[in-house]
């Protein structure tokens, strides 16, 4: 029986279900959807040795609106409830290793109602404080992916490493567990798909169907 670590980029997996699960969650994506979700791309023949959950917690602290000079709050009090029960009820399925980064503010950008204005008249009305949004990044979910493929690689943990992200900055990580001896398998799923260079640079392609 092969041993292998499933490595989930949350954010990631989460867009994924919510398209392929779309009008079929009346709660949302839950802790229970989450690992159900990962542990189809389990074989029969597969013993799990771990799963690494990374993810951020909503944004906080406060930022300036460009227009208005107004200062904003982007802590949401209600995200970050939900947020903290979500992570406190997937710690305790088993096997789970929760990985957090940090959300950013990068920069403030148009927003779309804006710029389909824009398109439309090239005279469009002048920018308010509500035409403009703060990009939000995250910080450190990448690093801590690519630090745990290689740990688990050099330390010979695991036998396959099944990596369900569609981030290319995976790949440094992915060629250096496989040229450890470990094989690396992606998920693709119905409502995201992987890219062809993912695909190239890892031993398996595995397709699953999303289920609440």
């Amino acid at each position: 029986m092969k041993k292998v670590a499933i490595l989930i980029d949350g954010e990631w997996f989460r867009i994924a279900l919510e398209n392929d699960l779309r009008g079929k969650l009346p709660n949302g994506i839950t802790a229970e959807i989450i690992y159900k979700n990962a542990l189809l791309s389990v074989l029969k023949s597969e013993e799990v040795f771990r799963i690494f959950y990374y993810d951020c917690e909503p944004p906080s602290g406060k930022a300036v609106n460009p227009i208005s000079r107004k200062t904003v709050d982007c802590t949401s009090p209600a995200k970050m409830n939900a947020r903290m029960r979500f992570f406190a009820e997937l710690g305790r399925k088993p096997h789970v290793a929760l990985r957090r980064g940090v959300v950013k503010g990068r920069n403030w950008v148009l927003r779309m109602s804006y710029v389909k204005k824009l398109l439309k008249d090239k005279h469009a009305p002048s920018l308010t404080e509500n035409d403009v949004m703060l990009s939000m990044v995250q910080k450190g979910v990448d690093m801590r992916i690519g630090i745990d493929v290689a740990t688990l690689s050099l330390k010979k943990h695991v036998d396959r490493i099944i990596l369900i992200s569609g981030d290319m900055d995976m790949i440094p990580a992915m060629k250096l567990a496989r040229r450890e001896g470990v094989q690396v398998v992606v998920v693709e799923l119905d409502g995201r798909k992987v890219s062809q260079e993912m695909v190239e640079d890892a031993d398996v392609l595995r397709c699953i169907t999303a289920t609440t």
